[in-house]
């Protein structure tokens, strides 16, 4: 085994430098940045950056339960609880599961869920601590309704 490794470390030193990857902690390489559709220019984002986090929590968001063929545990639809009236402790119950639901994303180490119930729609704050600890919190704010997603202001990076 040991001249197979060898071998296979004599080879990976012959790529010229320019031609490597630098590994991330994470093994993720490039993404697409979108919540509902990519953006029309399809625009690139670093999987581990705010942008991308803050998106993907909000497709799980707004994805029903298995609504992703290959992960039946994926996803918690925000927008069913618009358009019906939902108490205080409903509010309090549906943020304890999106924390939850946010926290099934492996780049996401916790999140800090606030909501509340206004004219048929949740507002949504969200302060999320990546996995990755050389990366800040950040809040991402919106609100959903029965019909979608409106983003009330920009990710906001802590730090």
């Amino acid at each position: 085994m040991t001249q197979l490794t060898d071998a296979i470390e004599d080879a990976i030193a012959e790529i010229p430098i320019t031609d490597r990857v630098a590994p991330t902690s994470f093994g993720y390489g490039t993404d697409l940045s979108c919540v509902t559709d990519i953006t029309p220019s399809a625009d690139e984002v670093d999987p581990r950056s705010p942008t991308a986090i803050g998106e993907a929590v909000i497709r799980r968001l707004i994805t029903p339960r298995r609504g992703v063929v290959d992960d039946e545990g994926y996803g918690f639809d925000l927008r069913g609880y618009c358009n019906r009236g939902v108490t205080e402790t409903d509010v309090r119950s549906i943020a304890a599961r999106a924390r939850a639901e946010c926290k099934k994303d492996d780049r996401v180490s916790d999140a800090d869920v606030t909501m509340t119930y206004v004219n048929r729609r949740l507002s949504v704050s969200i302060i999320i601590t990546p996995a990755d600890v050389t990366r800040d919190d950040f809040t991402l704010t919106f609100w959903v309704s029965a019909d979608g997603i409106e983003l009330q202001e920009s990710i906001d990076q802590h730090g």
